[in-house]
Order: C-alpha cells, then structure tokens, then sequence
C-alpha cells in the first residue's frame, strides 16, 4: 500500500568486505563491526571473517579471528569492548569457536580468545546484566536441530575472565522449547529477565537461578526462533509511565512450513505488558498477548527502536523459512519482503502500522540492521538472497553473498525545521544524578526540545538485537530561553545497565543527532 509518510533506502556506493551475519555498532563511534561465515567471494580476494565498516570514513579494516565465528552471540560490554561468544565448528581454516568467549575493541587488529565456556554453544544470547558481567543462554552444542541442548547457562564475569559460573536452565521451559536458540532476553526495571523462546517464557532471575513467574504462551500458530524466525523489541521505558514493560513479537512461521515452504509467514505481532509483583511473594501478572495485523507476511524480519519509540521493520520473507536450502545451499525463503513497516506503539489500535519505502535489495536469511548516531538505519547483509522467487522486480547480488550496504531514511528523519540539535552534553553520567545539555535547532533555533531518551548500541544477528534498548530520562527542568535541559539519569542499573549510550533529543516525535555518554 502507498504511504502519506517519507521514507527511502539509500544504496551506499561503499560495499563491505564481508557479508554482515552479525552486526555490532561500536561504542563511541560510527563504525560496525561485521562477522560473517566464509562466504569466499569477497572482492579483495581477502579471506579474514569480521571487519570494520566507518559510515563516515567510508572505510574497510579487516579484523583477524581466532576461530570460527559464524552463529554466534555478542553484546556490548560497560568498557565499550564487544562480547562474542560461540560460534561455528571448524571450517574453511577456521578451528571450532563452538565453545569461545572473545572480545574485541576499537583500535585492535583482531578479535582475543579469552577463554572457553564450559559447554559448545551455536545460537547463543548474550545479555549486559546490571552488574557488568554477562549472561550466556541458550543455543545447542552441535550445529544444527537435533544436537543436544545446553541444560544450563553461564555468566562471565569480564573482571574474572577465565572462569564461567553455570546454573540450570528450567528443564519443563527446555524441553518445550526443544532447541533454546537465541532466546529473547531483557534485564527488566525490577532487576529480573524475561526470557522468551519459541513461543513460551518465564520471568525469572538469573544470578539466583529462580524462576519466578510463567509468560503466558504467544498465540497464533507461527514460531519466533529458528528457523520459524520472528524478530522481538522491548519498548521503550518511559518515566511518564513509570517505566512500564511492554514487549512485542513480531511475525514467525508456521511450524507445519518445514514440510512445505510456500506456506506464508506470520502476518501478526503480539505484544505483552509484564506487570511487577504487587507485593513481594507475589506473581507478576500480565497484559496480553495482544494481536495486530502488520500490513504483510514476514519472517526472519528484523524489528529497530527508533529514539521517538517507533518501530521500524524491515528484511525478510513473505514465504518459507530461515536456513539453507538442503541442496545446494540456497534459501529455503521466497518472496522477498521488500517494504519496510513502520510500528507506532501510541497510535490507536488499528492504526500502528504504516507502509513505507521498499529496497530494491532482498535481505532474506543472514541480514542485519542496526541504529546510526544520526537516527537512520544501517541495512546490510545476507547470504542466501541469490536465485529467490519473488512478486518483485529488485537487484540481484553477483554471488549469493549480498555485499552491498544501504541507509534507510524513517519519516522522522525528514523534519528538519523541527529538529533540535545538542551543542554540549557530558561524557560520564552516574545513575539518578542529573546533568546538563545545551542545544539548539538543526535549522530554527528556537525549537522546543520535549524530551530525552538513551538508546543502547545495536548487536543484530539472526533477527535479534541483543542490546536494543531505549530509557527516557526525567527532564527536571528545561531552560528555553538559554537552551539548557537538566536531565537525570535512569533510576538505576536494572534500567539501563552499564555501558555507552547514545543521547538523543526529541521534539515530539522529531529528534536530533546523537551524543555518546558513558552511564554508570
């Protein structure tokens, strides 16, 4: 359908080296870390997996790796640094990562071998906790459905790096969720996780091992992991709604397209509002699912915050399933979903979908988005995109790896008049302390700035952005006549666990260029 709002994709003139299986915006900067499986087409002749991509610079740096990396999880870490972990059994000159716990950070030729798990994890989620050490779920220990499931996850602790602590997974969750491959999972404002797979979840505390409350089950017939795959959101946490928890699910497969790919994917979201316990003791209590139609069918989708709350969706198919094809190593999806949607959770029910601009480029299994500083998306990869059928006419790759990179413009981005723009803001912010930005207009300096969100730094793969995450900030007193907010930073760590943040200001929906802040 036509849309009244503006948007476009932007065919950058710059490819990457390496196909962006995962996706990771490093702190600070504007450049992306890309990792991908050996796809062997790579314009240079190179034969290095992960790299650096600086939207700025429009440069390339090849990154050296230890082993395989393809399949595995990573977030980022409160020091800036990038968190990999598992990964691929040895190929292509790669020896197994199946087991490893990495780290990489701006400045260094490669990625470093820290230590190893106590198990092989291939799909994994890895989750910032609040105290800076980081949860490891999920995932199977052999490549592939059928291999044995991980009956535990572990936390690493980056200050005592060469030991993991393991704890059980809730074993009635394990065995119906069959394979636990990467879990949707979010540190809540009240210190606990929710911890989604498949289509059934838990409340649960991680660093106790309790498990606290039941999710009720998602409705509908359509999976959300692999390879029925739906991508998930938390929305953002807002002090005017005293940071109420609402998370969506969007779009899947029906389980039954493993015997016939040209059945459509799931055409619905579903999104739950997690209530806290009322009083200690007691359960937590729920909202939802509540069903929406999104204007078409999509799997392996990939779901982005913007900093106004909205969603953006894009990638993915209107047939068929994540995965390779048995022969030959195609797709085993059809029907690029070229349309990018646009989700606004404020609007009235009925009305929160919109249409917007299609890519000319099918991004089916393997691609990834990611926010820029500037509020636009970073659209790339995938590596089964060659010989697809589709309603479409589009580009196709020159290999069945997608190289090339875009910029993908959401409305918002389009209203210069009322964009405001940060002129100072700090660097270190401590939690629920306040701090001082100066701004102005991008264009009218006299724009009204009506409130300031963090947004954490993507680390997209597989459909999940493990470290999405927009937190409103109290906006204590606004000064517009000398153009100063004094803002206070999120209550406390089960809010927005440690790390680099990007600072943004809003004027209604509209919002401006991001400042990056360390909170802790």
């Amino acid at each position: 359908g036509g849309s009244l709002l503006r948007s476009e994709y932007e065919l950058l003139a710059q490819v990457s080296v390496i196909v962006a299986v995962h996706l990771v915006h490093v702190p600070g900067t504007d450049k992306y870390l890309y990792m991908e499986r050996p796809s062997g087409y790579h314009y240079d002749g190179s034969r290095q997996i992960a790299g650096t991509f600086d939207l700025v610079t429009r440069r390339w740096q090849h990154l050296e790796t230890p082993d395989g990396l393809f399949c595995c999880g990573h977030t980022l870490m409160s020091d800036g640094s990038v968190a990999i972990v598992g990964g691929h059994q040895a190929n292509a000159g790669f020896p197994s990562g199946m087991a490893s716990i990495r780290t990489w950070r701006d400045g260094q030729p490669g990625l470093n071998k820290i230590t190893e798990m106590k198990t092989n994890r291939w799909y994994p989620t890895i989750t910032l906790l609040q105290d800076g050490r980081l949860l490891i779920m999920g995932g199977t220990q052999g490549v592939g459905a059928g291999t044995a499931n991980n009956e535990n996850y572990e936390i690493w602790d980056p200050k005592n790096p060469l030991v993991t602590i393991e704890k059980p997974v809730e074993k009635n969750y394990l065995r119906a969720v069959r394979q636990n491959y990467y879990p949707f999972n979010y540190v809540l404002p009240s210190g606990d996780m929710f911890n989604f797979c498949a289509r059934i979840g838990w409340i649960m505390d991680p660093m106790t091992n309790t498990y606290k409350t039941t999710l009720p089950p998602r409705p509908g017939y359509a999976g959300a992991q692999f390879p029925y795959t739906g991508s998930s959101v938390m929305l953002p946490l807002m002090p005017a709604k005293n940071y109420k928890v609402e998370i969506m699910v969007f779009g899947g497969a029906n389980e039954r397209a493993n015997v016939n790919l040209s059945m459509d994917a799931g055409s619905w979201s579903h999104r739950i509002t997690v209530n806290p316990p009322a009083a200690a003791g007691l359960p937590y209590t729920f909202d939802g699912w509540y069903e929406e139609f999104m204007g078409s069918p999509r799997v392996m989708g990939d779901a982005t915050l913007l900093p106004n709350g909205q969603v953006i969706l894009m990638n993915g198919a209107k047939q068929g399933l994540a995965g390779d094809a048995s022969s030959g190593g195609g797709s085993r999806a059809n029907y690029p979903n070229f349309y990018a949607e646009l989700y606004d959770p404020d609007a009235p029910a009925g009305t929160r979908y919109t249409t917007l601009a299609r890519s000319q480029i099918a991004r089916l299994y393997h691609s990834t988005v990611a926010l820029t500083t500037n509020g636009t998306l970073l659209v790339t990869g995938c590596d089964r995109c060659w010989k697809i059928d589709s309603d479409l006419p589009f580009s196709m790759p020159r290999a069945k790896a997608e190289y090339r990179n875009e910029i993908f413009y959401p409305p918002a981005w389009y209203d210069f008049a009322r964009k405001p723009r940060i002129l100072t803001a700090p660097s270190f912010i401590s939690y629920n302390v306040q701090f001082s930005v100066t701004y102005t207009g991008e264009q009218d300096p006299n724009v009204p700035v009506t409130s300031a969100v963090l947004v954490a730094p993507s680390s997209c793969t597989h459909s999940f952005n493990m470290n999405q995450r927009v937190v409103g900030l109290v906006m204590q007193r606004n000064d517009p006549l000398n153009k100063i907010l004094t803002l206070v930073a999120p209550p406390s760590a089960n809010h927005a666990p440690p790390q680099k943040y990007m600072l943004f200001l809003l004027n209604g929906k509209t919002y401006s260029k991001a400042a990056w802040v360390q909170l802790g």
